[in-house]
């Protein structure tokens, strides 16, 4: 059993990644008030208006000094949850912020969370024990004792990301600072085929684990991305037409069988947890990550929360009508952005020109050549991209774009029309003002985003009934 950590507490924290400049957003203020209040049974007062106020304070050790230093929630003995709520909290933000500093003193942890000395002390002695934390080096001292550096221990775990496609799946492993260690490919048709599928994931899980020689004891969890309407609260697909599936469940078999915690989301959210995580936008507050090649999807990122819409069915640009009279969609539907600038469509377009079918091999190939009737045709498509992306710019007003995905591998053909029209065609001064990253693509991309997905669970703070989830329960000596 894990000891309780609820002693010497001023306050306590949270692993949320929307932690960056020590801002706690109102979503996720109101999110914890809801975790308190059905944990310990307590109802945090003012909580409306301390959700509108979260944008200004300074982050969460304040907000929780604010409700139970004075007496919004009273701790009472023996309360359900209460010991275990602080305990949690406490944990997961010390590792929280050993993660994003890389390396830490225990005076500086505790001035970062405004947890008591011996609090820290008690917390970072376990997870030293458990192999979560490692002391690296000695810090230079200005007098006295020097202090010691704590880190987290990048192979004290290891998660699983899959990224499904029609011809088969990706499959990598990852430590716990999302370092690809392992991938392996498998090649099967899963369009129409969803139990097929859950028998490869399960199958290709074992196998890169195995691979890598990876201890069953440490492997944490699995995170799948899957192109389509992904509802991830259940863990279900409510449809994927390049899949040819609708209302499949895929978290609840694979725990079955895998015995583990699986996520399951829509494949371009997993980038944008990816760069939220880690990536290009960990600092940016509000960005769009754009994915071009077969699809054309966009992950949203507001005010460092993964905008999801409703039941998973957002950032669908490709299917966003383009011209209604335009060529059938692969969903069916006429004109969509995506019959135009999709992979297949490019292939199509560029083929019309030549007299013969294209390969996607032949098309990037003839790309980087600057074939003239390739050229041609990259750059209409470019910008008719542009033009779509432009639209999506002047509606969300980020501050950062991350364009990612296949298509990439076209290069400045594509993607300088595309960048030209968004730039120009944002309205006013928002495509100007952008800032705008283009990323090279690896073929372990969608998968290592997966397992991004899986790690930000673990790290997260576990909700009502999910304490089984946390990084440091799975890791319990």
């Amino acid at each position: 059993m894990m000891r309780a950590f609820g002693g010497g507490c001023r306050c306590a924290g949270s692993t949320s990644p929307k932690m960056v400049d020590n801002r706690l957003s109102p979503d996720y203020f109101c999110k914890l008030l809801k975790i308190v209040w059905t944990r310990t049974g307590v109802r945090l007062e003012r909580t409306v208006e301390g959700a509108e106020q979260a944008k200004g304070r300074s982050g969460l050790p304040d907000m929780l000094d604010y409700d139970l230093e004075r007496k919004r929630v009273k701790m009472l003995p023996g309360q359900p949850g209460s010991r275990s709520l602080i305990r949690d909290l406490n944990v997961s933000l010390l590792i929280e912020l050993v993660r994003r500093f890389g390396l830490v003193s225990r005076a500086d942890l505790a001035r970062e969370s405004q947890l008591s000395a011996p609090t820290v002390s008690a917390i970072v002695r376990v997870l030293l024990n458990r192999g979560i934390f490692s002391e690296v080096a000695v810090a230079p001292s200005s007098g006295g004792r020097p202090p010691i550096l704590l880190k987290l221990e990048p192979k004290a775990g290891y998660v699983v990301g899959v990224k499904l496609r029609g011809d088969g799946l990706t499959t990598v492993v990852c430590d716990l600072d999302g370092q690809v260690v392992k991938t392996t490919e498998t090649s099967v048709a899963l369009v129409g085929q969803p139990a097929a599928a859950i028998k490869e994931i399960a199958q290709a899980t074992r196998k890169a684990l195995s691979d890598a020689s990876i201890p069953r004891s440490k492997v944490l969890a699995v995170g799948v991305g899957v192109s389509g309407i992904i509802d991830s609260q259940t863990g279900v697909c409510r449809f994927s037409h390049l899949l040819g599936w609708r209302d499949v469940e895929i978290a609840a078999p694979l725990r079955q069988k895998l015995r583990l915690p699986v996520w399951v989301d829509n494949d371009v959210n997993t980038l944008a947890v990816a760069e939220k995580w880690a990536g290009d936008g960990i600092e940016a507050r509000n960005f769009v990550t754009l994915s071009i090649g077969r699809g054309i999807g966009i992950g949203i990122v507001i005010d460092r929360s993964l905008y999801r819409g409703t039941a998973g069915g957002v950032g669908e640009l490709g299917h966003v009508v383009f011209d209604q009279n335009g060529p059938e969609c692969e969903c069916g539907k006429f004109g969509c952005l995506e019959a135009f600038v999709g992979e297949r469509a490019l292939l199509r377009r560029v083929g019309e020109r030549l007299g013969h079918d294209v390969s996607r091999k032949e098309l990037v190939d003839r790309a980087a050549s600057h074939d003239p009737a390739t050229i041609e045709v990259l750059a209409i498509a470019g910008h008719e991209l542009g033009l779509a992306v432009a639209n999506v710019i002047t509606l969300l007003a980020p501050e950062l774009l991350i364009i990612c995905g296949e298509g990439t591998e076209l290069g400045e053909p594509f993607l300088t029309p595309a960048i030209a029209a968004i730039r120009s065609q944002a309205f006013a001064d928002l495509g100007r003002d952008l800032e705008i990253k283009s990323q090279r693509w690896g073929n372990d991309a969608w998968a290592a985003g997966a397992a991004t997905l899986a790690l930000r669970e673990l790290f997260n703070l576990p909700g009502p009934g999910e304490e089984h989830r946390a990084i440091w329960r799975w890791l319990e000596a």
